[in-house]
């Protein structure tokens, strides 16, 4: 993704360089830094720019001039490297033993390449995709090329608000940037399908609306027009664009005009989403996009300096070790041993099986990494006393608790501003929130502001509702704070400073899969930034249910996952069925009051038509959960062949709180009590790990 970038920060020494002319001048680049640019002493915008250490002094580029720094700051009434210029640019050409300055030449061949070039770019992890792919996209804008002329194909919704982000701060106006065209290809083709179908819907699923894109992308002469439109593509992630996708894209890339440009960003050592977190082959993943693009006479490009570490050992993993990775002339189960040894090796230190991890010995931020989803889970419950975060597919996204705090009983369509200050002020303000009112406002006007003073609320559940609401209400993590554990593929171009990786068993047969499973190793040992930690997750035992991660133990007992997206529903949280208007109301409280709780315990009712109420330790129902919980239940007594079905659940918990929004056109609202059938604004506690059960009928131990 987008993400692997350079260095940010100051090298040692910063601004005690003598600065002298009639000197031999030479350039080095230190990474980038923030630099705020001044005007008749006021600030008129900030920038990140890549820093170069001269003999002259640190400089920058801004405006295509080279300027001396002075802190942290350039001022524009002050001259510009004018003489030096040329020498510190003819001396950063030349030929230098400095791996750094070769890569720049690689940088700037992808940045500056012309407009209309159509570039295969190959970027290892690490080696600056995120500020050469912003780089192109503000060099082509300061060029004259149009903002809104510019498609961003990102891979994951996550990334799309920081290019943009990152895109502004390489601008001479940083407001072009919210006219590039920046999203997932999803929301691309829901956009090509929404604007030129009167059938489109948003029921159904992704794959469906890939495929109705496709048709129309490949015959619908509006499509045409629109796409023609478009002056430059660029394409992150292309090794892990399969199946449909890869046609799809395809399809978009050939019906574009002659004269548009695009650049696609790939790595080869990281394709690792032909198979799933779970191990599920991915249905139609034939079709391969970096060899279809090579077969359309992409130019191709590398870049190949690391930025994202300088430990020795971690640099041969990112170089040495992904050589391996692609050395498709030694056999798979030779590279797999080759490769896992390596890691082994070169790690910084071997940490044993997963059941020995302490999170609390870790820094925050540290992140550990896992091949599936059950193991995720298992080491988080190995760690229930230590805050943490999980990082891995499946789960609710997790809408920030101070709007639920803010509007959970606001029954009115409108909120003004005054009103908004006097809720902020009781209700936010004592409990110290990580965002400000002015910031909070700001973000609810962006998203549905009615007038300069007033929010539609109606507007602003429609786009919270959504299924994948925008990623400024949500947070990154599924968590707070603490140490992050993920899947290796949920974490795929993200890094941290420390990584403790646990690598998957080894395959017992040779295959495809085995092939990916290579690169998947690759992938987790380079999020690391510092310090590389190594040990082993347990054999696959795990099974899977529509998603859901489960366990068979002896004795007939089962380990069921419990928090997936879709196991608490509205009317199980304030539903008129499930709850009388007091007990909903005392629910929520003891959710909004107790977001952290364990020992809870669920059991069917034959009321609910069998469904499971949620209950705390006390006995006290906060919840039922959804026929979907039940459904999953029976499949895997169905898989297990024990019947009939669990209908209990124990030891189920909850690591904090999240909001839940309803769009106003939700059927689902009439059966809500009020106040929440009116706002549409309700709590949900996030559920996380394994509940425990055990067959019906099954002999104890």
């Amino acid at each position: 993704m987008l993400f692997d970038a350079v260095f940010i920060g100051l090298p040692r020494g910063f601004g005690a360089v003598d600065v002298s002319r009639g000197v031999s001048v030479e350039s080095t680049f230190a990474g980038e830094i923030e630099v705020i640019v001044l005007k008749s002493g006021r600030e008129v915008t900030r920038v990140t720019r890549p820093l170069r250490n001269t003999p002259l002094g640190p400089v920058i580029k801004f405006k295509r001039r080279l300027w001396r720094l002075s802190g942290l700051t350039i001022d524009l009434d002050h001259q510009p490297v004018e003489d030096e210029e040329q020498q510190i640019e003819e001396a950063a050409e030349e030929p230098s033993e400095m791996v750094a300055d070769a890569d720049d030449g690689l940088q700037d061949a992808v940045i500056h390449a012309g407009r209309d070039e159509r570039l295969f770019v190959d970027a290892g992890p690490g080696t600056g995709k995120t500020f050469v792919a912003c780089s192109r996209v503000a060099g082509l804008i300061n060029d004259g090329l149009p903002a809104s002329r510019i498609w961003i194909i990102s891979f994951t919704r996550t990334a799309v608000q920081e290019i943009r982000n990152r895109i502004a701060t390489y601008l001479n106006d940083p407001s072009d940037a919210s006219a590039v065209r920046i999203a997932t290809l999803d929301s691309h083709a829901w956009a090509i399908q929404s604007g030129f179908s009167a059938d489109a819907k948003l029921t159904g699923s992704h794959e469906d609306s890939i495929e109705a894109t496709l048709r129309q992308v490949s015959s619908d002469e509006g499509v045409l027009e629109y796409l023609q439109r478009v002056r430059h593509l660029i394409v992150d992630e292309g090794q892990d664009i399969v199946g449909k996708r890869a046609t799809l894209v395809l399809a978009i890339i050939d019906r574009l005009d002659d004269e548009c440009g695009v650049t696609v960003f790939a790595d080869e050592a990281q394709a690792i989403y032909g198979f799933t977190e779970d191990s599920d082959v991915i249905e139609g993943a034939g079709t391969v996009f970096i060899d279809e693009l090579r077969s359309r006479s992409f130019a191709e490009r590398q870049l190949k300096q690391i930025h994202r570490t300088s430990d020795p050992g971690l640099l041969e993993i990112f170089t040495k070790v992904r050589r391996r990775v692609l050395d498709r002339r030694v056999a798979t189960a030779k590279r797999s041993s080759d490769v896992r040894s390596e890691i082994q090796r070169l790690a910084s230190a071997q940490i044993g099986p997963t059941k020995n991890l302490d999170l609390g010995a870790l820094p925050d931020g540290s992140l550990v990494l896992l091949r599936q989803r059950f193991d995720v889970l298992q080491t988080s419950s190995f760690n229930t006393g230590v805050p943490h975060r999980l990082r891995m597919s499946g789960l609710p996204p997790r809408i920030y608790p101070w709007i639920g705090r803010l509007l959970w009983d606001h029954v009115d369509r409108r909120l003004v501003r005054s009103a908004f200050n006097q809720l902020w002020s009781e209700r936010l303000v004592p409990l110290s929130p990580i965002i400000s009112a002015d910031a909070a406002w700001e973000l609810l006007f962006e998203a549905a502001g009615d007038s300069q003073n007033v929010i539609d609320l109606h507007r602003l559940r429609s786009v919270l509702g959504r299924s994948s609401p925008p990623t400024l209400f949500t947070s990154p993590e599924y968590g707070d704070a603490g140490p992050i554990i993920g899947t290796i593929h949920a974490s795929k171009g993200r890094e941290a400073e420390d990584v403790c990786l646990f690598l998957p068993p080894v395959p017992e047969e040779t295959n495809g899969q085995s092939d990916e499973e290579i690169r998947v190793m690759f992938v987790g040992a380079t999020r690391a930034k510092r310090s590389l930690s190594v040990g082993d997750s347990p054999s696959r035992q795990s099974g899977n249910s529509d998603g859901r991660a489960w366990k068979r133990l002896a004795g007939g007992k089962l380990q069921v996952e419990i928090g997936r997206t879709g196991d608490l529903e509205p009317e199980g949280l304030v539903g008129t069925a499930a709850f009388s208007e007091a007990g909903a109301l005392a629910a929520q409280n003891i959710i909004l009051t107790s977001p952290v709780m364990t020992g809870m315990f669920a059991a069917a009712i034959g009321d609910l038509d069998w469904k499971l109420a949620l209950r705390t330790e006390e006995k006290v129902r906060i919840a039922v959960f959804s026929e979907k919980v039940k459904s999953d239940l029976g499949d895997i007594a169905t898989r297990c062949q024990s019947f009939p079905p669990p209908n209990y659940l124990s030891h189920v918990r909850s690591t904090g709180l999240r909001t839940m929004v309803i769009r106003p056109d939700d059927p689902d609202l009439d059966g809500l009590h009020e106040p929440w059938r009116s706002s549409g604004i309700l709590f949900a506690p996030m559920l996380t790990g394994f509940g425990w059960t055990k067959f019906r009928g099954a002999a104890n131990d």
